[in-house]
């Protein structure tokens, strides 16, 4: 963990914490070595920072590429392992960043549905994660966000004092092999059962698979 993470890292926690309140559950499950993908539900832009400042490894995240133009954050965000991703190439362009991510060591923090959830209910993963693992290998590790839908509303500004909570699952081991429409359909439905099975009720719908596609951040 380089040192500007370090400090990125540390500095989320603490606003997540004061602004709002910070639970973390199960960070243990996060395996410390080797290709990890961590697959959240999504439901708030401050998601990345929750699920990031909540892992005790270092989480590489997609980003827009235009976000990077910025004097600051063009510094800042390639020390965060922050992956720039071009509009319109966003399918392509995520599946090789996240590869690239893994092959350094990096956990990948992937949102399977595509985009934030705009009611908080968990919508129906697409099957880019899936196929992301079968071609690695990675372990996956379900991840819980709760409370940031309203802590941080979509299309809204911050509400303080909203608790923040991240739970990490267990891991689900994936064999490195063909992805043909069983395999990821399989996959996904294992993946989101796992998230399904960390969420309250009141964020749960009935999981569904759909074609692959952009399991960009969604901003």
């Amino acid at each position: 963990m380089n040192l500007v993470y370090g400090v990125c890292k540390k500095l989320a926690w603490l606003l997540i914490k004061v602004l709002f309140g910070f639970q973390i559950v199960g960070a243990g499950k996060v395996p410390p070595q080797g290709p990890v993908m961590l697959a959240s539900n999504h439901i708030s832009l401050i998601d990345p920072l929750a699920v990031g400042a909540a892992c005790p490894r270092p989480v590489s995240f997609i980003a827009r590429a235009d976000v990077f133009k910025y004097p600051v954050l063009s510094w800042i965000l390639p020390r965060v392992h922050a992956i720039p991703v071009e509009r319109g190439t966003s399918d392509l362009g995520a599946f090789k960043a996240a590869i690239r991510a893994l092959n350094q060591g990096l956990a990948f923090g992937i949102f399977p549905e595509g985009r934030r959830s705009r009611t908080g209910t968990l919508e129906p993963f697409k099957t880019g994660a899936a196929a992301i693992a079968l071609r690695t290998g990675a372990t996956i590790v379900p991840a819980a966000v709760i409370g940031t839908d309203k802590a941080w509303p979509v299309g809204q500004g911050p509400r303080f004092f909203r608790s923040v909570t991240v739970i990490f699952g267990d891991p689900i081991s994936v064999t490195k092999g063909k992805a043909d429409h069983q395999a990821l359909d399989d996959l996904t439905a294992q993946i989101e059962a796992a998230v399904i099975a960390l969420l309250p009720s009141e964020y749960v719908r009935k999981p569904t698979v759909v074609a692959f596609g952009s399991e960009q951040n969604g901003h």
